[in-house]
């Protein structure tokens, strides 16, 4: 009887039972870092049980580690949430003339295949609303994958006898993390927030509007890089930030960012002195680092040497709350995969239980596969039949752009000339300001000192709206007084809109 008992305890999905309990593990591989997190909810509330991170020599040995970390009883459930760092993935924010929902997925079909260097099949997308105008436009977060990124993960889940519960972009997970140990506040409710998270080998940063992620950038520099440049990478690393918030701010996408939140390198804080200093001095807004609680930490037996440069903020976001996180970057056959197999399941626990029902269930499984391939045929019918409606629609995109880009005021002439007034500094008088349109602006002027004429072009070079500021001339002259000045030319070619 006990045998019996046990046999029929294994056929029965880990979902199905201790349901007073249940165990939510997210995992994520960054560089060379696996890190876990498992949380356990309960009737009394949620509960971090685990907190690992394991270096991985490759990712051949990604399967391996999580063998062993299952048998170790650090991974206790048959399916994980898996976290795709954001250095993997490409996100975009479109404004798209719908809210038509189904409208909407035709068109991000079409975006998502234009908006990277590879075919429709080699790709993984998904989307996420942020809002929707009164006018009939959706404003929406494309993000995109290699299907080799997700397919990876599940070869890898695969021979360690683990499931995917969902692909989850990692910088939502960051977003649910921040948000929690923020606790209470009125923060996003101003504007924008900005959330700066600093792993290892790179930095993501995040805008927040209204609880959703409307825009995200990698910054190439992480805590190990930091640490070893020490002030000059601190430097580099404010100037990126800088660069990040003036994108998202000059296309327009949302308000003036209220506030940078610093999350990531739990333990490399003392290394990492002077860098909410530089932060606070190049963005000109309020900076707050948040950490892990030492108690969280220490309790998961993480040596210093292991979590003093990584961020555990998108494995604990996901692992404690991921319904959030949306985003879903599991290849399409395999999520219809699994749901068939969750019918499948389903019915074989009902069969053991009664065979009448299994008769009935079968015949309504067969009539559901059915309605399935006849709405499948349906969907194929219906895609040959809007080809040419997709092109029209394409054409009146690109008519929209077109005059967004006339409305938008960024590098015009006016809008040059005020920046100019602002920079120029008061002993320097511009005698032409020669604009091309699109392309460059030339100056030419005088000033009494030549070193002037330098910190000039310094200050240009920083400015959002030039990019390589050189000078064309520069050279001493008489006056008709009898001193002398310096008179000069420089070339300010424009930064276009696409460039970052």
């Amino acid at each position: 009887m006990t045998r019996v008992s046990e046999s029929f305890a294994r056929m029965i999905p880990r979902r199905f039972r201790l349901r007073r309990q249940k165990a939510v593990v997210a995992v994520e591989f960054a560089g060379e870092w696996l890190k876990l997190a498992h949380v356990s909810t309960s009737a009394k509330g949620k509960r971090l049980v685990g907190l690992v991170a394991r270096k991985v020599a490759s990712p051949d040995e990604l399967s391996k580690t999580l063998l062993e970390l299952v048998k170790a009883g650090m991974i206790p459930t048959d399916s994980v949430l898996v976290s795709i760092p954001r250095n993997l993935v490409t996100v975009r924010t479109l404004q798209l003339p719908t809210t038509d929902l189904h409208e909407l997925r035709e068109m991000i079909s079409l975006q998502a295949a234009k908006q990277t260097p590879y075919s429709k099949d080699e790709i993984i997308p998904a989307f996420q609303v942020l809002r929707t105008s009164p006018e009939g436009h959706t404003d929406a977060v494309l993000v995109t994958t290699h299907r080799s990124v997700s397919n990876a993960w599940l070869k890898a889940l695969d021979e360690a006898h683990l499931k995917a519960d969902g692909i989850r972009l990692s910088s939502q997970g960051v977003l649910s993390r921040s948000r929690r140990l923020r606790g209470s506040t009125t923060d996003e409710l101003s504007g924008p927030l900005a959330v700066l998270d600093i792993d290892s080998n790179f930095s993501d940063f995040i805008v927040s509007l209204n609880g959703a992620m409307s825009f995200t950038r990698v910054v190439p520099i992480g805590a190990a890089k930091l640490l070893e440049g020490r002030e000059k990478e601190i430097e580099r690393f404010a100037e990126e930030i800088l660069r990040a918030i003036d994108l998202y701010e000059s296309e327009g996408i949302g308000r003036r960012i209220t506030k940078l939140v610093v999350t990531g390198a739990e333990g490399a804080d003392t290394g990492l002195a002077g860098l909410i200093p530089a932060l606070t001095e190049k963005v000109r807004r309020p900076v707050e680092r948040l950490f892990l609680p030492e108690d969280v930490l220490g309790s998961q037996g993480l040596p210093e040497g292991e979590r003093g440069s990584l961020s555990f903020a998108a494995v604990l976001g996901l692992a404690w709350d991921a319904e959030p996180a949306k985003i879903d970057l599991t290849p399409p056959e395999v999520r219809l995969k699994e749901a068939l197999a969750q019918k499948g399941r389903a019915v074989v626990v009902t069969g053991v239980l009664a065979v009448a029902i299994l008769t009935a269930l079968t015949a309504l499984i067969s009539q559901h596969l059915y309605s399935k391939r006849q709405y499948l045929e349906q969907l194929n019918q219906e895609i040959l039949r809007t080809q040419d409606a997709a092109g029209e629609v394409e054409v009146l995109r690109k008519k929209i752009k077109i005059i967004r880009d006339v409305a938008r005021p960024q590098n015009s002439s006016l809008e040059i000339l005020y920046v100019l007034h602002k920079s120029t500094p008061s002993d320097v008088y511009l005698k032409s300001v020669t604009f091309d349109e699109g392309s460059q602006v030339v100056l030419k002027g005088v000033s009494q000192k030549m070193s002037t004429v330098f910190e000039f072009v310094s200050i240009l070079e920083k400015l959002p709206t030039f990019r390589h500021v050189k000078t064309k001339h520069v050279a001493k002259s008489g006056t008709r007084e009898g001193g002398e000045e310096t008179e000069f030319e420089i070339i300010c070619p424009l930064r276009k809109n696409s460039e970052t």
